[in-house]
């Protein structure tokens, strides 16, 4: 209502003059039949031309009026949205900060998601933004139990369906912020898998946005190689093993051989004495 209040009182700057030229026009028409087209109706004529020129000066300085304030509106809005984005990444860091499981790990996910993206090749403002997407991802597990969120041995089905909530309220807490508008899908199917059995909408392959399966790689393998409440942490080889053996069907296997660049896994495998042995011990084997 107030936008809408704020639109009216700034359109009177064009409505005005246009209004000045309509009333010119009739006060000229009714000039020139009572002067039956004489010279004082050229002359009316050359005052038509004088109006007209000052109606384009008029509304091109409204014109410029108006773009001026919708900067300045453009400009408080996305001042507004830092602000908000910053305290949300507070309530998330204090929240993980107060368990010893999940502590750091969405600022974690950022980082790595910004990562895998730079290595893939995506644009500079695409990597901030998915890093800005990690950081947030998990925004609507604030929606769901505390006692479900530190009991996942205990899952039961609906505990399960609990969970599978958090990525859509997520979606729906952060769906506001236009700067976030090119990563948003990414945040709402981060939990997608390629053959269809992710949530929250079951997509396929390509139907999972890339910025949402690079988003699935960083979180599970950061999920992998920290404690959890039923298990203890993955070493990175473990972890890359784990994602591999799930790829294609699982997660994207472009993602994940990114990821395994970025975490130096071909030198780290080399080290140990070659893959196939640095898979066996990380396997533990």
């Amino acid at each position: 209502m107030v936008k809408r209040i704020r639109f009216v009182w700034e359109a009177r700057e064009v409505v005005r003059p246009v209004s000045l030229f309509v009333v010119a026009i009739g006060v000229l028409a009714g000039g020139m039949a009572a002067l039956g087209f004489s010279v004082l109706g050229m002359a009316a004529g050359g005052l038509v031309a004088a109006v007209a020129a000052l109606l384009v000066f008029e509304v091109r300085k409204a014109v410029a009026a108006l773009g001026q304030e919708s900067r300045r509106a453009r400009l408080g809005a996305a001042e507004a949205e830092r602000h908000y984005v910053q305290v949300l990444r507070r309530i998330i860091s204090y929240v993980e900060a107060r368990d010893k499981y999940w502590r750091g790990h969405s600022e974690n996910v950022g980082r790595l998601a910004r990562r895998i993206a730079r290595q893939m090749g995506l644009p500079k403002q695409t990597c901030s933004l998915l890093e800005l997407a990690g950081q947030l991802h998990d925004i609507g597990l604030l929606a769901v139990p505390e006692s479900v969120v530190k009991g996942f041995s205990r899952f039961g089905v609906e505990e399960y369906q609990s969970v599978q909530k958090h990525s859509e309220a997520s979606y729906e807490v952060l769906r506001p912020l236009e700067m976030l508008a090119e990563v948003l899908p990414a945040i709402r199917h981060h939990h997608e898998r390629i053959n269809g059995t992710g949530y929250p909408a079951g997509l396929k392959g390509e139907q999972i946005p890339l910025a949402g399966r690079i988003l699935a790689v960083a979180d599970a393998y950061d999920a992998m190689t920290h404690d959890r409440p039923h298990r203890g942490a993955m070493t990175p080889l473990a972890a890359m093993r784990e994602l591999r053996r799930c790829s294609p069907s699982g997660f994207d296997s472009r993602c994940v051989e990114a990821l395994g660049e970025v975490m130096n896994m071909p030198a780290l495998e080399e080290a140990i004495g070659g893959s196939k042995l640095g898979m066996r011990l990380a396997a533990g084997a």
